[in-house]
């Protein structure tokens, strides 16, 4: 470290190799890491869900026809 007569210069110099010097050590860590294995889950499960949601929604929508044709047809019976 360079010395000089400037105390705050010394501690700006100090300290920005501090954290030189430890963000060098966090990002090394970071990199090297050993990698957690994921578990895979398979594409099946995934496609029972969205079939369990398509069914969902397309009950809903037919009660909602239901609701909507329903009083329709009856007002056209009646004239």
């Amino acid at each position: 470290m360079s010395i000089c007569k400037n105390k705050v210069f010394n501690r700006f110099l100090f300290f920005s190799l501090v954290f030189f010097l430890l963000g060098v050590a966090i990002s090394s860590i970071v990199r090297f890491r050993p990698e957690v294995s994921k578990e895979i889950q398979p594409a099946r499960s995934n496609t029972v869900e969205i079939r369990i949601q398509q069914r969902e929604i397309i009950g809903h929508l037919e009660r909602i026809e239901d609701k909507i044709i329903v009083p329709r047809k009856n007002l056209s019976d009646a004239q």
